[in-house]
């Protein structure tokens, strides 16, 4: 058995444990050596991973708790964000996701796909720059003018430069960006998800251009605010 075979062995056999047990007990259950389960178990417990009492008998520790109260709080945070992204979607047909702000990149973190059959796919995890995507914009509007600058310097020169600026600027004074791309055939809309004074997430739409115009997209502004403040206490 493996050293980490063993040490979910021995926690395992605690947790079954109706009352505190001893290492004697956890060895007979768990065909380990005596020695090697009370070194283990003593480690363990260094750890808060189990708790020694004055007897010799151990329970489980204060850290493993701890670890599912965070879990627990966590699949909480999931749900409670997805529910709010699957809302938005119902309400107007279109693609909600939630992206978060990794260097120079955006990446979507959550995401509630349209039904319609033609739509906008935006899988978990996908990641590109932040300059020339909505998400993009409500981050770069709460940087310096020198960041934004370098930022999009570093991937756009002339003119659509000077565009791109410009749209960052828009979103900063207006709280919302909004584009439609024409050589991808899609549009999107994206305003901040605040906490604090940071700007931890921006929420999205986004849809095909047939269906889903700049104009469309500005009319469920509103309703893509109170979705963002929905997940405020979640972020």
């Amino acid at each position: 058995m493996r050293a980490m075979q063993r040490v979910v062995a021995i926690l395992e056999s605690v947790s079954r444990a109706a009352t505190p047990t001893t290492p004697a007990r956890v060895a007979g259950q768990t065909s380990l050596s005596l020695s090697t389960v009370s070194r283990i178990m003593r480690e363990l417990a260094v750890e808060d991973l189990l708790e020694k009492s004055a007897d010799g008998t151990y329970q489980l520790g204060t850290r493993v708790f701890n670890l599912v109260a965070e879990a627990a709080i966590r699949g909480d945070q999931v749900i409670a964000v997805n529910r709010v992204l699957q809302d938005l979607r119902d309400l107007t047909g279109e693609t909600a996701s939630l992206h978060v702000r990794r260097g120079d990149q955006r990446v979507c973190v959550a995401s509630a796909t349209s039904r319609h059959q033609l739509r906008r796919v935006l899988p978990i995890g996908d990641t590109v720059n932040l300059v020339g995507t909505v998400p993009g914009d409500i981050f770069l509007a709460r940087a310096a003018e020198p960041e934004r600058d370098a930022v999009v310097s570093a991937v756009l020169s002339g003119g659509a430069r000077s565009t791109q600026l410009k749209k960052i600027r828009f979103a900063a004074a207006h709280g919302y960006s909004v584009s439609s791309v024409e050589s991808l055939g899609l549009t999107g809309i994206a305003v901040p998800v605040r906490a604090a004074d940071e700007t931890p997430a921006a929420l999205a739409l986004s849809g095909p251009t047939m269906r889903f115009s700049a104009e469309i997209a500005k009319s469920w502004l509103h309703d893509l605010q109170k979705a963002a403040k929905r997940l405020e206490p979640w972020l």
